[in-house]
């Protein structure tokens, strides 16, 4: 088996993880290259090898035009389920962004994980990532999520479905994430950033994309995001110059000295030990129920069983 076929089952097998088949397109455009060589591959090198290779039939099946592990044909139909609720929920979130755009120093919010690839389960929530202005990154989630606390749009215990969780934020003179890696296998955290889609975009989605070049590494065919305008909300920078410009009067510091003392001690205790939980003046991360190497530990299964 060659290098590109053995990085088409690694690609095919990591989506296999989220019950996510695969177009030609999408195979060359999420194409991993584990030795991280950034070796481009094109478009015809990827055809060619589905056609004429000998992976066809023993470790992937083609049905529909999609691409899968064998025997995972039932995945075509999640997939298209998934899309319908995708649909409804990227509705729901650009309404809510259109809202969160005005808040003080927010520059960028992004939909993330499984929603930003079309792939959402009816009962999941609408993640977002958020970038803010530099030394107001405690302002901007205190506005954020006290917006969306007031009408009921966090996730809770009794609810979760087409819920906004907000709970990443960093500032835009730190945009390199790669020191969130759990180590060099972590495969989920590289197509989290590029797979983001940037809904509200203040000219801040393309230094994201450049500060973390690193990814292309791995991921070398993958594309910046071209959004249909339907899935766009559009800047309002008189509007928002004159909030920024108000709530400049209020000292950032008491913004972070209240959102640290009404944080969980759960958090608190977790804060900063890891990559789970981050907390200080350019991240705020919340992910406690991180499952990176659970997904890590899937993908290997999956693509050990295929090679």
């Amino acid at each position: 088996m060659n290098d590109l076929e053995k990085a088409i089952i690694n690609t095919v097998a990591y989506f296999d993880v989220f019950d996510y088949p695969l177009t030609e397109f999408e195979i060359w455009q999420y194409i991993f290259d584990e030795a991280g060589d950034e070796r481009p591959v094109s478009y015809g090198q990827i055809i060619d090898c589905l056609e004429t290779g000998g992976l066809m039939g023993s470790q992937i099946e083609c049905d529909q035009g999609y691409y899968f592990l064998s025997g995972r044909r039932e995945i075509i139909n999640y997939r298209r389920q998934r899309y319908a609720y995708a649909e409804r929920k990227y509705m729901k979130a650009i309404r809510v962004i259109k809202w969160l755009r005005f808040f003080p120093f927010v520059r960028m919010v992004a939909v993330c994980n499984t929603l930003a690839f079309n792939n959402s389960r009816r009962e999941a929530d609408i993640d977002l990532f958020i970038v803010t202005r530099p030394g107001r990154i405690w302002q901007s989630r205190f506005w954020v999520n006290g917006f969306l606390k007031i009408f009921k749009m966090r996730p809770s215990q009794e609810k979760s479905q087409d819920t906004i969780c907000s709970t990443f934020f960093v500032d835009e003179a730190h945009l390199d994430l790669h020191n969130l890696l759990l180590n060099e296998s972590d495969i989920y955290l590289k197509y989290w950033i590029r797979q983001l889609v940037p809904i509200y975009d203040e000219n801040v989605y393309d230094d994201f994309f450049s500060a973390n070049s690193w990814v292309k590494k791995y991921l070398p065919n993958a594309l910046m995001k071209s959004l249909p305008p339907r899935r766009c909300v559009k800047s309002v920078k008189t509007a928002k110059l004159f909030i920024n410009t108000i709530s400049l009067l209020f000292p950032e510091i008491f913004f972070k000295k209240y959102q640290m003392k009404i944080m969980p001690r759960g958090l608190k205790g977790l804060a900063n030990r890891d990559t789970r939980v981050i907390v200080n003046d350019h991240m705020l991360k919340f992910h406690d129920n991180d499952r990176r190497e659970q997904f890590l530990s899937r993908w290997n299964h999956n693509r050990q069983a295929a090679l």
